[in-house]
């Protein structure tokens, strides 16, 4: 082969060139995924030097070309193909620039990550299409390996969303403000919906509220559907105590769940009412909340605002600090990003609308369990604003059982799921967006389409544990595989992906790398109930919701621990079994490459098993242990029956049956081009993402995201969004 296996790329002769030049393309698109994938390695580690992501051009410059340099310098010795790595370095700086002038408040280091990054997968994703349609024609392995090569591709795409929102929030050199009028004082309603809630939560929500510093405000508690008259008649007692600014009323037999209640409050309100503000039933409020962001409102454009969710009594243990953190992602990095194009969510509790918008969309639609959410995207069609203030004015409490959270997750990703099919029209299709901008319609479309992150983690997963059966047997499977050096990409995508993700937690949250890591523990223990979501979203639109086991009254807590993880631990076991009788069976470099990946993907779902374990580990005070049996905390709904949800897994295994089943009567594939090395691998796994929500989410994800790339969301988020 000539010095550097380039050379017949430049110099073919008449008969054999245009031959020569397709057999070798692979490996110029193997070499410039490998390269982009170095560089934007070495600019994620870069970014951590303190200031340098959003330090300006004077300095991010040099610095981004110094990495540049470095990279270029080391893959010329490595590859022996000086030109060519120039030419790749060329590239990276000719992309980074579009982006810098594309995106003019990002830092050049930012521009230059978002730049390498997008770059690297592009490469990989053409490389993977041309060893996929150069190797057979046989039709069972062209439809497998495009099945797979469009599992990457949607992969990918989330995971650069992910990116883009971790550098549109931490690069940026300038953030704009909208004004406030602090002597705009227009008379307010804050609903606090109830559901079955005990005194001891709701009561210091109620007095918090009467210590609001404001002038012209009522408070009205709405208590949806309680069947027990002794809890809500507290509840009554309680706003009679408080005076005439407080306002109860119990709605009976209610249909439409908290937004149905929440509607027939506003229909309730005194005409002179202009802004309504939201506060769940477990939130202290600050008395300036109000006297803060209402000035807002003097914009007539403004429709509504948003501001933090956030959270107290959760320092004293390890599992609470991962999931607050886990929560704070998606307001410290996705609604940033969204903000700075009109296109936050309103998330429900502190948050504030203004009534007539509200009432020319119709209200809360009921049908939605994100109500708020969807209702925000119905406002922003119709030409309004959003703001979002990044500053936190209550703190509420986190679910106390994983159970409780598995299932407030549940309704953030079926509540994605339901936006998505009742407004694809208007995301997707031309003159249905009503006054939709296109960055409004592409962050709510992302947003909600991030779920799906977990989705592809599970369909990653059953293709490893199916490669790693077949594997075990002596069989191939029919679909295209990474050789060589190329089995190096989905790891290192992956492990530059997770570190962004933990980074950016980091960075913006200010925790420490363990309560970042634990916040990404807590994403990744939720994804087997977000691809449930989904897929029972997909399925039909209404549906019931995941239910919490029945425990036992003196259980033992590892006991109630494996009960509410028992899906993930399976899910994790079956993912070690087949790794060690992969390894047992066929022991080879190839199959330890695929073990590492599969042992990753067990570990995923494993971190379920550990938030179940650390959930029943909480230390419970007077107040946790009030809590921990609510409505709020354990995700429970009025006018739901106890109908299980169901698990589709049978679908799984009756699919990883029959690709076992092919991988032993097809023949196999005609042989792939060579790479620099003779090891052979399938596919990259993936990783779930932040949801939308901290995911909230991301989301996601939301939540960091699927490989061969990875990033994170909530979520986040999230990428979803998050709603109590």
């Amino acid at each position: 082969m000539p010095r550097g296996g380039y050379t017949l790329l430049r110099t073919p002769d008449a008969q054999t060139g245009s031959k020569t030049v397709k057999s070798r393309f692979p490996f110029v698109l193997l070499h410039a995924a490998l390269f982009f994938g170095a560089l934007s390695a070495a600019t994620t580690i870069g970014a951590f030097v303190p200031g340098i992501i959003r330090a300006r051009i004077w300095a991010g410059l040099p610095f981004g070309l110094a990495l540049i340099a470095l990279v270029t310098w080391s893959a010329a010795i490595i590859g022996q193909e000086r030109d060519f790595e120039i030419a790749l370095a060329v590239s990276v700086l000719v992309a980074t620039a579009v982006v810098r002038a594309s995106l003019r408040p990002w830092s050049w280091m930012g521009a230059q990550l978002f730049a390498g990054v997008a770059l690297a997968s592009l490469a990989y994703l053409l490389y993977a299409a041309s060893i996929t349609y150069a190797v057979a024609s046989d039709p069972v392995y062209l439809i497998a390996s495009t099945l797979l090569l469009l599992l990457e591709l949607a992969a990918l795409a989330l995971s650069v969303s992910y990116l883009f929102e971790i550098v549109d929030t931490l690069s940026r050199t300038s953030e704009p403000a909208h004004p406030v009028d602090s002597a705009y004082l227009p008379k307010v309603a804050i609903q606090v919906p109830a559901y079955n809630e005990p005194l001891e939560v709701v009561g210091e929500t109620l007095k918090a509220l009467a210590e609001l510093d404001y002038p012209d405000l009522i408070v009205q508690v709405v208590d949806n559907n309680t069947p027990d008259r002794e809890i809500w008649g507290a509840l009554k007692a309680q706003c009679e105590q408080l005076g005439p600014r407080f306002q109860f009323m119990h709605l009976e037999n209610w249909p439409g769940f908290k937004a149905g209640a929440l509607n027939e409050a506003t229909r309730r309100l005194p005409d002179e009412i202009e802004i309504i503000g939201v506060v769940d039933s477990d939130y202290v409020v600050k008395p300036d909340w109000l006297r803060s962001v209402v000035g807002h409102f003097a914009d007539p454009k403004v429709a509504f605002v948003q501001t933090p969710q956030n959270y107290r009594d959760w320092t004293d243990d390890q599992y609470l600090r991962g999931l607050y953190f886990s929560y704070e992602y998606f307001f410290e990095i996705t609604m940033p990003c969204r903000a700075h194009r009109n296109a936050i969510i309103f998330a429900g509790t502190m948050g504030l609308i203004r009534r007539s918008a509200l009432e020319e969309i119709g209200g809360w639609n009921p049908d939605v369990v994100t109500e708020d959410a969807e209702a925000s995207l119905r406002i922003l069609a119709r030409g309004h604003a959003g703001v979002y203030v990044p500053r936190a004015y209550g703190q509420g409490l986190m679910p106390l059982s994983f159970d409780g959270l598995k299932k407030q997750r549940f309704r953030w990703a079926l509540g994605g799921v339901q936006i998505l099919r009742l407004h694809w029209r208007r995301l997707l299709q031309p003159g249905h967006g009503e006054r939709l901008t296109v960055a409004q319609r592409i962050h709510y479309l992302l947003g909600n389409v991030q779920w799906f992150g977990d989705v592809l983690m599970f369909c990653f997963t059953l293709l490893l544990l199916a490669t790693a059966l077949s594997t075990a047997m002596h069989h191939q499977l029919p679909i295209r595989r990474l050789t060589g050096v190329a089995l190096g990409l989905p790891i290192a995508f992956l492990a530059t992906g997770l570190l962004r993700a933990v980074w950016a937690m980091k960075l913006k949250t200010r925790c420490t790398w363990r309560d970042a890591i634990a916040g990404l523990q807590v994403w990744f223990a939720l994804s087997w109930v977000v691809t449930l979501a989904c897929l029972r979203g997909l399925v039909r639109f209404h549906t019931a919701f995941l239910r919490t086991p029945k425990f036992k009254e003196g259980e033992a807590s590892v006991i109630k621990a494996f009960r509410a993880a028992q899906m993930e631990t399976l899910l994790a076991a079956t993912g070690i079994a087949a790794a060690l009788v992969m390894l047992v069976r066929a022991p080879s470099v190839p199959t330890i490459a695929l073990a590492v990946l599969l042992l990753f993907q067990a570990a995923i779902y494993a971190n379920a098993t550990w938030a179940g374990a650390a959930a029943e580990g909480i230390h419970l005070t007077p107040l946790r242990r009030a809590y921990r049996n609510s409505a709020q905390s354990t995700g429970a709904r009025p006018g739901l029956g106890s109908e299980t949800l169901a698990v589709p897994v049978a679908a799984g295994l009756a699919a990883l049956a029959v690709m076992l089943l092919i991988s032993m009567a097809a023949p196999p594939p005609g042989p792939e081009p060579a790479t620099p090395a003779p090891a052979e691998q399938p596919a990259p796994a993936a990783h779930p993402s932040p949801s939308a929500s901290p995911s909230a989410s991301p989301s996601a994800s939301s939540s960091p995201s699927a490989t061969p790339s990875a990033s994170p969301s909530a979520s986040p988020s999230p990428s979803g969004s998050p709603k109590r």
